[in-house]
């Protein structure tokens, strides 16, 4: 019996060294890789908002100038790269990070839906760009879009909601499926993750495969230390813009397009119950339907074969509702 104790401590202290060994090997490799990594040059340019630099990446000449606003997401303006690649030079398109994100700096501001509107609108102002915006807002980004709306109407020209979060989603869903939907990433795992080195390898293929996207699998988890705490922190402030943001019920006459996705298997892989499956499908369709109240001018257009990355999955609807947004606006009636 004593020999079998002495044997199982010895394994177990074995254990221990090997896992002590693998978190000193991957604190190593995250702190060389950060190395590597600080010497990736941007691909756009910067701004400086209230004493923090933000980064943007813009196409074009002209107006009207069209925004991308990010998912929760820490690909930041990589989002939309393949998408503001294919739109033509004769009007201005805008990506960027937001704070804390990729190559933008964070700053003091609090992570507020009504900051972040601020400071993308002093991004714009700053970078000269002509006015008036169309905004763009896949997922969180169209709900973050509604505080620029409020705040800023004259400046806007037109929105497009790209598979849109409903801020007040929880109106839609059964108390069971909210909770499910909304409990987020684990933020404790994710910061000990980021720190040896297991974040980046956890999120090395986000984007799709294939050369479309070698720059994209390259760039975001290489940056992914400098983007995880700002996304994790937006996180912890989700509820609370969710909130504000379902205060903001109109847009006026401002137009609004409603890009949805429509492919009825688009939560086969995130969702196991066929009860669960069905009430989320139709509970979103009705969301994204109830969107239309928002705006006196509003339209939705159904993406087929599409899940909610539509900018991944259907990247032609989005650059045909962009084009289409851009001449009603250069052409009023």
């Amino acid at each position: 019996m004593k020999r079998i104790l002495r044997w199982a401590k010895r394994i177990a202290l074995a254990l221990i060294s090997f896992v002590i060994l693998l978190l000193i090997a991957g604190f190593i490799f995250e702190r060389k890789s950060r190395h590597d990594a600080e010497k990736i040059n941007p691909d756009g340019n910067f701004a400086v908002v209230e004493n923090h630099r933000l980064h943007y990446y813009k196409k074009g000449n002209g107006g009207p100038t069209v925004v991308f606003e990010t998912a929760f997401d820490p690909a930041g303006h990589l989002q939309w790269y393949n998408i503001q690649k294919e739109l033509p030079v004769s009007y201005t398109s805008i990506s960027y990070d937001r704070a804390g994100i990729l190559w933008s700096e964070r700053g003091k501001n609090p992570k507020s839906g009504v900051k972040m509107a601020e400071e993308l609108h002093l991004l714009l102002e700053k970078a000269g760009l002509p006015k008036p915006y169309i905004l763009i807002g896949h997922s969180f980004g169209g709900t973050l879009v509604r505080f620029f709306v409020n705040k800023y109407p004259k400046d806007v020209g037109g929105v497009i909601f790209v598979d849109s979060q409903c801020p007040d989603d929880e109106k839609y869903l059964s108390p069971e499926l909210f909770k499910m939907v909304n409990q987020g990433l684990p933020s404790g795992f994710l910061k000990f993750a980021n720190t040896f080195g297991l974040a980046r390898l956890m999120f090395k293929d986000m984007f799709p495969s294939g050369k479309e996207y070698e720059y994209q699998n390259s760039i975001m988890p290489a940056l992914l230390y400098k983007s995880a705490d700002a996304v994790l922190e937006e996180q912890d402030q989700m509820g609370s813009i969710k909130i504000e943001a379902s205060k903001i019920k109109s847009f006026g006459t401002i137009p609004l397009v409603i890009l949805t996705a429509a492919d009825d298997n688009r939560y086969e892989n995130v969702i196991k119950e066929k009860k669960n499956k069905m009430e989320m499908i139709n509970a979103w369709n009705k969301m994204q339907k109830d969107f239309l109240l928002l705006s006196s001018d509003s339209k939705q257009i159904l993406v087929p074969n599409s899940g909610h990355y539509i900018n991944q999955e259907q990247p032609k609807a989005i650059e045909n509702a962009i084009n289409d947004m851009v001449f009603k606006i250069s052409n009023p009636k």
